[in-house]
């Protein structure tokens, strides 16, 4: 008998599809849960997968990673059935096989992007409406000038990029207007050098500079406020990449009320819209402030 497609399995496609990898630990947090919020039991989650990888809509490949253990040593992408239900629920997709032919880093990393970005969409906090989440490839903007070559064909250079692991939006409503927050995702490497940093912090500068935001038909609404999320693995590893971001020019981020902000992967998980941030350009170098906080 062929598996049945339920909403789950559909949530499933779509998550597989803006993220490209989610593992067990991802799936039994936000896909196979029940309505109250509980997980389903494991071996009713691994029946699922197991005969939908069967049937060709997933696949599944280990990672050599030595602190993950069981059922977490997989990871989870589409397959052929899988891309084409895909097409049938979004209307089209975006997808290129060569994403699955990573190494485990990569993964292992990408799979950090998919708890992030899925946190945010899933945690609720009172006054704040979270809108959407953009994948690496969906985040991805090019704020230069557009030039129209000889051949017709429309091009931008290419260092005019800001690349983020990621996006999303987060809308406000005050005194009867509404106001939307566009956040960019960095999941830092632990060595990650302090060129590398500052050229980033460059390109969103750019990116601010040149209002690239305004009537960007991929974010769909009018974006009030830019901010940019250093993620990291620990906290001194937080606060070295944070000392060597003030080296770089912010200032026209901080125009609209934006910041560089920096963070643990844990406090993130465990506290998304607390007060676990801190900013580069705070007067008080060792404050914390929440997403939406004014700096000072």
């Amino acid at each position: 008998m062929s598996k049945r497609i339920g909403t789950k399995e559909e949530d499933l496609f779509i998550a597989l599809h803006d993220l490209v990898f989610v593992d067990y630990d991802f799936l039994q947090k936000y896909v196979f849960i029940h309505e109250d919020g509980t997980p389903f039991h494991k071996n009713t989650i691994m029946n699922h997968l197991r005969a939908l990888e069967r049937e060709g809509y997933i696949k599944s490949s280990p990672i050599a990673k030595a602190n993950v253990r069981g059922a977490d040593r997989l990871v989870y992408t589409l397959d052929t059935k899988g891309i084409q239900e895909a097409r049938e629920l979004l209307g089209d997709v975006d997808w290129d096989t060569r994403w699955t032919q990573r190494t485990p880093t990569y993964i292992y990393h990408s799979l950090q992007i998919a708890h992030v970005l899925t946190t945010y969409n899933r945690e609720k906090h009172s006054g704040i409406e979270f809108l959407e989440y953009f994948s690496e490839r969906r985040a991805y903007r090019n704020y230069g000038e557009v030039r129209v070559e000889k051949d017709g064909k429309k091009r931008q250079p290419s260092n005019t990029v800001i690349r983020p692991d990621g996006a999303f939006i987060l809308k406000r409503v005050v005194n009867g207007k509404s106001f939307h927050f566009l956040y960019f995702v960095e999941m830092e490497r632990s060595r990650q050098r302090i060129e590398n940093t500052l050229d980033k912090i460059h390109r969103y500068n750019q990116y601010v500079l040149k209002k690239a935001y305004l009537n960007d038909l991929r974010f769909g609404v009018p974006i009030d406020m830019i901010r940019i999320l250093f993620i990291s693995q620990k906290e001194n590893e937080r606060d070295r990449l944070m000392l060597n971001a003030k080296n770089g020019d912010s200032r026209e981020i901080e125009k609209m009320h934006g910041a560089l902000l920096f963070a643990t992967y844990e406090d993130v998980l465990e506290n998304p819209y607390g007060d676990i941030w801190k900013a580069k350009h705070s007067t008080t170098v060792d404050h914390l402030y929440s997403l939406t906080s004014r700096i000072e």
